[in-house]
């Protein structure tokens, strides 16, 4: 969806008919796009009003729609520093939607032909869910892991379909899925009080660390926002490595 908004925002400089065509071509909706357009800009102006990114002020420059935009787009920013990064962008939305969380069910006892894998059913923690057959995710053929992040759950003739989904590393879930609960002895983890990943204990204590540390940083600059470089500490930098360090080997070995 990202790269879909990316050009379509880049055809509507041809025009308003072009990015309505383009639209059509892909099967989304013009007006979907406009909104997610004005989303962006009230979401960006909110975090300028607390602090927390810096809007260039000028008293000959009004917060017009489109300088607002303009500005929110410019990749120099320090707020837009790993907006080019899939594995950072799809880990946010991890954060955002936490505890909306699936975990794709497959024949454990069954040895995978590849790394990627389709999961036809899924589950939430408490029950059996599916893709929504009008999301993309339903035709995948494949998924790079076993994760997925949902906006929301629609049931229909009993069966429970998730919309708005989006797969999420197995690194994502450590970081930002919930509490994190160490079984030393098994070398597991338990996210969130219910989906289990094979960690060894001395990873996912250190990704444990690492999430309560995040917390006492965010903690602090909610206090303080006008410390707000917070995309330069070394912890944020450590879990951006790692994120897209995660990306990189998943592709190799696919």
């Amino acid at each position: 969806m990202m790269v879909a908004y990316r050009k379509w925002v880049k055809i509507l400089h041809e025009g308003i008919h072009a990015a309505e065509r383009f639209c059509d071509s892909k099967f989304m909706s013009s007006s979907v796009m406009r909104t997610i357009s004005d989303l962006r800009i009230e979401f960006g102006t909110l975090l300028a009003d607390i602090g927390l990114i810096n809007l260039r002020k000028s008293k000959t420059e009004e917060r017009r729609k489109e300088n607002l935009d303009v500005w929110f787009s410019d990749r120099t920013q320090p707020f837009n520093m790993y907006s080019q990064e899939p594995e950072v962008v799809k880990a946010v939305l991890c954060v955002g939607l936490c505890p909306n969380i699936a975990e794709g069910l497959v024949n454990r006892l069954a040895k995978p032909e590849k790394q990627t894998q389709r999961y036809a059913v899924w589950h939430d923690g408490r029950r059996e869910v599916h893709i929504h057959p009008t999301s993309i995710n339903k035709t995948c053929k494949a998924f790079q892991y076993p994760f997925l992040v949902f906006l929301e759950k629609v049931e229909s003739k009993k069966i429970v379909n998730l919309r708005d989904t989006t797969i999420v590393s197995p690194f994502s879930i450590l970081l930002f899925g919930g509490s994190v609960d160490v079984q030393h002895h098994s070398g597991s983890v338990t996210i969130d009080g219910w989906l289990k990943l094979a960690a060894p204990a001395q990873t996912a204590v250190l990704f444990k660390e690492l999430q309560l540390t995040l917390h006492s940083i965010l903690k602090d600059l909610i206090r303080n926002p006008e410390k707000s470089g917070i995309v330069h500490n070394e912890v944020v930098k450590s879990m951006v490595h790692l994120l897209i360090q995660e990306g990189k080997t998943a592709t190799r070995m696919n």
